[in-house]
């Protein structure tokens, strides 16, 4: 009954496995934000994201130099939002809407976004390098964030 969606994985496996590991790490980060902060939403529940990303340290001071490369990748050169022109879907560049914490954070929603909800047809070197610089600033936050780290492992048991 699985056989599409296991070859599917396999072969996604097989050929971009930071794919998986950004959709899993990223649910799993979304998870922990529910279990650390109240969560956000009239009626469904969403992580508050707004809450953790005034509270969490900055992520870009003192930051080493993979995860400020990361950084650094995501803020200047953002994740492209799909928009609706002519009845089509096309990705667009549009701007950051915050600095710091919140840009960081808004990139890696448009990460996932495009990941999950991009109607993609191929996953391109820059789809790579973006998603490897959200699993590096998922790491970064988990590294800063005690709270949140231990939510994440948690919710991986």
């Amino acid at each position: 009954m699985l056989r599409m969606v296991d070859e599917t994985f396999a072969q996604i496996q097989s050929q971009a496995p930071e794919r998986l590991s950004f959709a899993v790490s990223f649910a799993l980060f979304e998870y922990a934000l529910k279990e650390v902060f109240e969560v956000a939403g009239n009626g469904k529940a969403s992580p508050n994201w707004p809450e953790f990303e005034r509270t969490a340290p900055d992520l870009g001071e003192s930051a080493k130099p993979e995860l400020q490369d990361a950084i650094d990748y995501v803020v200047n050169d953002p994740p492209m939002v799909q928009k609706a022109r002519d009845g089509r879907a096309e990705f667009q560049p549009v701007p950051l809407s915050g600095a710091g914490n919140d840009a960081i954070c808004e990139s890696l929603r448009r990460i996932r976004n495009n990941l999950f909800h991009g109607g993609k047809q191929s996953y391109t070197e820059r789809d790579k390098l973006l998603v490897e610089a959200g699993l590096e600033i998922i790491e970064g936050y988990l590294q800063n964030n005690p709270r949140v780290r231990s939510a994440f492992l948690r919710g991986a048991r």
